[in-house]
């Protein structure tokens, strides 16, 4: 799995490609606790190289958000983790487990960021 990450002015944009295993799963978990510690709890995570997913993956991402969403600038602001860029079998899993309905999901990553 490969991870990048581009800092934008009001949200962090992290590419995750590859295989979000059990393996994996940690890398991606420490690369949120690390913009976490940093105060950047508004994060748009691109899917669009990723080519699969398994349930440490989703754990993580469930991790992620409810902490992200948990951060409040006032009643109306506050972080999240928005996603980008599904593959159709990574949607479909999405589907399957009831993900498409936890998270805001975008076609692209432009669309994404500009969410917030």
């Amino acid at each position: 799995m490969e991870i990048t990450q581009k800092r934008l002015n009001r949200v962090d944009l992290v590419h995750v490609s590859g295989r979000l295993d059990a393996m994996h799963a940690p890398a991606l978990r420490n690369k949120i606790e690390e913009l976490f510690a940093e105060g950047r709890y508004r994060i748009v995570l691109d899917f669009s190289g990723l080519e699969y997913v398994a349930s440490p993956g989703l754990r993580v991402l469930i991790e992620a958000r409810k902490k992200a969403r948990d951060w409040k600038i006032t009643d109306f602001e506050g972080g999240d983790v928005r996603l980008a860029s599904l593959p159709n079998r990574i949607r479909e899993v999405f589907d399957l487990t009831g993900f498409t309905s936890l998270f805001d999901i975008y076609a692209d990553a432009t669309e994404a960021v500009g969410s917030f």
